[in-house]
């Protein structure tokens, strides 16, 4: 196996803090889609399945996950035959955070 890595190589360029300020790329939910239904969880649920469903695809095993959401609490069957879609939605253009939450239903 070959180690990628080289000692003393120029790591990629950082982005200038200026630029960064500028950017609005911030999660403030996720949109599980699962078997015709449809869920909305706050960043830190979402991103919680999102690393198990990972895991259990990389594995090519299948599990039952908790899902805390807007609407109360679900187990989820996730396994690589077992569709599933996590979209990260942020601000809303032209709106404000909370906005977007209320709209959500997490306000």
């Amino acid at each position: 196996m070959t180690d990628t890595r080289t000692t003393g190589a120029p790591s990629a360029e950082a982005i200038p803090e200026s630029e960064v300020a500028g950017l609005s790329a911030k999660t403030l939910a996720h949109v599980i889609h699962y078997r015709r239904k449809t869920y909305v969880t706050k960043p830190s649920e979402g991103y919680a399945l999102l690393k198990r469903v990972r895991t259990l695809l990389r594995d090519g095993t299948t599990d039952l996950v908790p899902l805390v959401h807007r609407d109360g609490f679900v187990w989820l069957a996730v396994g690589p035959s077992i569709p599933i879609a996590i979209d990260e939605v942020e601000s809303d253009a032209g709106h404000d955070d909370k906005h977007t939450l209320k709209r959500l239903g997490l306000d």
